[in-house]
Parts: structure tokens; sequence; C-alpha cells
């Protein structure tokens, strides 16, 4: 059954012991991870054995989140499923087939396609959510210094190191509540935003020598497609947050990259980013997708590039016109 519950009726849920896999949203970024491990951190806590499954693989830089463990999804029937930080079925990418035996969501973007039983609160991101779940659980001073870097690591990134405009006050009192209790945060923004591979640096070489502007310059699309990925010997892993590196480049208000997935060519990520007052999610939800107002995605199915470009330039197209317009 599809209802939202309150964040006590999700702490008594949790306390429930079973076996139970966490499910990331497809190209993880450090909220999802961040969130999901820290959860694993609480079940275990609690007395519950838990995995996380991700659709995609994960940055190796990630793995003080990660531990180094494999995300991918075994096969293996659990007791219990929560996925978190997923806007909608479409998120959990190849995996969106599990979006049934879904019974609990953790999120906290404003603009999504419910799915399951859903505790929601529309905060900068999900890690505050959970950070909220171990204080209503009573359990904060029991848990390993790791359960605060996972935390971290997404307040960080889903505010882009508390500079985008989903900050606010509360956010930073979390934030100020978890580097209290000692982590390295210095290292985990360095490692989030300054630590690149080779193949990464390579990435962006190709994003700036193959993006494409519209609309005088204030639209911004790279796209990647399995080609191109496999002749520059780049994974899906090197351009996870590829859209970032458009996005900063003066005078664009709309960033937008899409990635042909690799297991199934009649698909392409999308990721949006918007420099101004722009809901992006709105357009992305029109495509089965969702996420904040100035960061969402969505999947789009297409014979090809050009007919997955021409799905989303003129959505987006029009959304700078009607900014201009208001």
């Amino acid at each position: 059954m599809i209802k939202s519950i309150t964040l006590c009726e999700l702490a008594e849920l949790i306390r429930e012991t079973k076996d139970t896999l966490i499910l990331c949203h497809k190209n993880p970024d450090p909220d999802t991870l961040g969130s999901a491990f820290a959860l694993k951190h609480i079940l275990n806590h609690l007395g519950s054995k838990a995995d996380v499954a991700c659709a995609d693989e994960t940055q190796k830089k990630f793995s003080f989140i990660t531990g180094g463990s494999s995300l991918e999804y075994t096969g293996k029937e659990y007791e219990r499923y929560i996925a978190v930080d997923v806007a909608s079925p479409g998120q959990l990418g190849d995996l969106s087939y599990l979006s049934d035996k879904v019974d609990l969501t953790i999120d906290h973007h404003a603009m999504c396609t419910r799915f399951s039983k859903y505790y929601e609160n529309f905060r900068a991101s999900c890690a505050e959510n959970i950070y909220l779940l171990a204080c209503e659980l009573g359990i904060l001073d029991t848990l390993p210094i790791n359960f605060y870097e996972c935390l971290y690591a997404g307040m960080s990134a889903d505010t882009g190191g508390f500079r985008f405009s989903n900050v606010t006050p509360d956010t930073m009192s979390l934030a100020s509540l978890v580097i209290a209790r000692g982590i390295d945060h210095a290292e985990i923004n360095r490692v989030i935003f300054d630590a690149k591979s080779m193949e990464e640096i390579k990435a962006q070489k190709l994003t700036y020598e193959n993006m494409e502007l519209y609309c005088d310059g204030k639209l911004c699309l790279i796209v990647f497609t399995n080609e191109m990925k496999a002749s520059n010997g780049i994974s899906d892993a090197d351009i996870g947050d590829i859209v970032n590196s458009v996005r900063g480049i003066d005078g664009v208000l709309i960033a937008l990259s899409l990635k042909q997935s690799s297991k199934d060519e009649t698909k392409y990520s999308l990721s949006s980013r918007a420099n101004a007052d722009i809901d992006v999610s709105s357009v992305c939800a029109m495509l089965g997708g969702g996420g904040h107002k100035r960061a969402a995605g969505a999947t789009i199915v297409a014979s090809n590039e050009n007919e997955a470009r021409a799905q989303i330039i003129p959505l987006f197209t029009k959304a700078l016109e009607d900014y201009k317009n208001e």
C-alpha cells in the first residue's frame, strides 16, 4: 500500500529484525550511497542483516562509503526491501523490476513518483533523513564513525559542498552535529569534489570537446554513447557526475548529460542541472523521472542518440523560455 508514514512510524518499522536489501538509485552519488550504508549501520546495530544493491557500478573513490563492497544484486530474496534517495521506479535503473517488492522508501525529493510506503522529508539531502531516523531511534551515540562519514558525504555532495540553493539553516545545523563526531570532513570533501582518476580527466576533456550549445549558449548538452566510451577507455563510473562539468560554464542556465546504457543501448540516462530558478524536475517528471527543482534525472528510451536529443531539447528549451517570460 502506498501511503505516507511519520518519522516515528518509520523508526518502528526499522526496529523490526528482518533480512534487508537496501536499493540505491542508478548512477550512484554520495547521497544515495551514504544514506544506504548509514542505514545499513543502523539495521546492523538493531540486529538486522542488510545488503546494499545498485544497478550501476560505483566510483572507486567512494570506497570510504562502501568499504569496497560490490553493489551487484545477486538475485537473493530478502524479507524486506528499502529504497533510499530514489525518486521513481525508473531511478532504480536495471533493478527497476524490484520496485514492486519495495516495502519502504526513504526520500527527500519534492518531485517524485511514489511506488511504496514512504517517508519523505524535503531536505537538502536524504542523508539528513537518515540522521533524523537515528535520532528517533535513540542510537546516535552507539553508531561507528563511518556512519557519520557516510552522512556527511551525502549532505556535502547533494549541496555542492554547501553551495547550492537547497541549503537551509537546518542543513548546516545537522552538518555541524555530524562534524562534531570527529570525522575528517575536509578529506571527504577533497575526495568528492577534487580527487579525479585519469579516466575522469579524459572524460572531462571529451566533454569540453564534444559539448553542444543551444539557446544562445544558455542550454548545454553532452552526450556519451557506448562507442564514445569504449573508444576512449571510459566506464560509466567515470562519467557519473559529468553534467557538473558543463554546469560550471559561464552563461549556461541549464546543463544536460545523456549517457547511453552499456547494458541496453536503447536507454539513455538523463541528468539535468539548473543555474537559475528553473524547475528541471518538472521536465524530468514528464519523462518519467524526478528529483530536485534544480537537479533531476530521467531515463530516455530511444533508438539512437539523435532521437534521444529530439525528446529532451524542445522540453528544456521551453523551460528556458518560460523562465525568461516570468
